[in-house]
């Protein structure tokens, strides 16, 4: 049986693996962001022509906050809802000027899914066996 107070986990382990996964969201979530945020903001980009300032500076905002949100730790959930959010409203957007849509927000969907899932996951286990 592990014992109740953590020491069943290095010291190292404790302090560092959330950083480590903190790092992964924050790698996959930009993966993920960075095409629409180009889309959106670049100089030369379509969408920057065809959607209101407005329009494109609340998605890009979204993207940007919840890439933030869900890099950190204590925050990770709303990240990934915001980064949803901020998903739909680009697959909308691109759909109102006449874009067929991909399988790309699908894609991105499941790797948030998954990595939103995997950190309350392990959170849940961590805590029943070290904390009772």
């Amino acid at each position: 049986m592990l014992p109740k107070d953590g020491s069943g986990l290095p010291a190292w382990r404790q302090h560092v693996m959330p950083w480590i996964m903190a790092g992964v969201r924050l790698t996959a979530g930009w993966v993920i962001a960075r095409g629409p945020l180009l889309a959106l903001l670049g100089h030369d980009s379509f969408l920057r022509a065809a959607a209101s300032a407005p329009e494109r500076d609340a998605v890009a905002a979204a993207f940007v906050l919840g890439l933030a949100l869900f890099t950190w730790p204590a925050s990770y959930l709303a990240g990934y809802g915001l980064l949803l959010v901020a998903l739909g409203a680009f697959e909308w957007l691109w759909h109102r000027f006449g874009f067929h849509g991909s399988l790309l927000p699908l894609w991105s969907v499941a790797i948030l899914s998954v990595l939103a899932s995997g950190e309350w996951f392990s959170r849940r286990v961590r805590r029943r066996l070290y904390r009772g």
